[in-house]
């Protein structure tokens, strides 16, 4: 797995998105995982297997076939909800004026009222990204125009980085 994969370490992903105000991103994550564990249960999986536990790098002990089959099944899941996310496309978070967005790596997409102190020299939406890639980028006024004009630039930076095509 890539070091950008979700569903890894739930609840360090979440409190690590808390500390950045991100809370609706980190009860998303909560309620995947809650949801995860749940078919877990009902598939009859052993939760405390190696081939549960996804988090770092593979064994290089031999394993036994329902534990390589369970990290299978995980990877699978994992790459099933980056892909869900993804698609969701711009979602809401309920506690503040901000849209979060799931793009190989968390976007914020949020509204600032002029504040030229702060940084913020024009009233509208404001696209951060993952290291690397936009921290408080002005994008448009409106809200459909923001989300359009964030939209492009996620899709141009992923370009650049030769991510694009996945």
């Amino acid at each position: 797995m890539n070091d950008r994969s979700v569903g890894v370490e739930i609840d360090a992903t979440a409190k690590w998105l808390e500390e950045r105000d991100m809370v609706g991103a980190a009860r998303l994550l909560r309620r995947v995982a809650r949801q995860r564990d749940e078919a877990v249960r009902q598939l009859g999986l052993r939760p405390f297997s190696p081939g549960y536990q996804a988090g770092g790098d593979e064994c290089t002990a031999p394993r036994d076939l329902d534990a390589a089959a369970e990290a299978a099944m995980l990877r699978t899941d994992v790459a099933r909800l980056q892909a869900l996310a993804e698609r969701a496309g711009w979602v809401p978070d309920p506690d503040a004026k901000r849209l979060w967005r799931w793009r190989d790596g968390w976007w914020e997409l949020s509204y600032r009222r002029r504040n030229p102190k702060d940084g913020y020299h024009d009233t509208g939406w404001y696209l951060w990204g993952p290291p690397g890639s936009y921290d408080g980028e002005w994008t448009a006024r409106a809200k459909t125009a923001a989300m359009a004009e964030a939209n492009r630039l996620i899709t141009d930076h992923r370009a650049a980085i030769g991510e694009g095509d996945r």
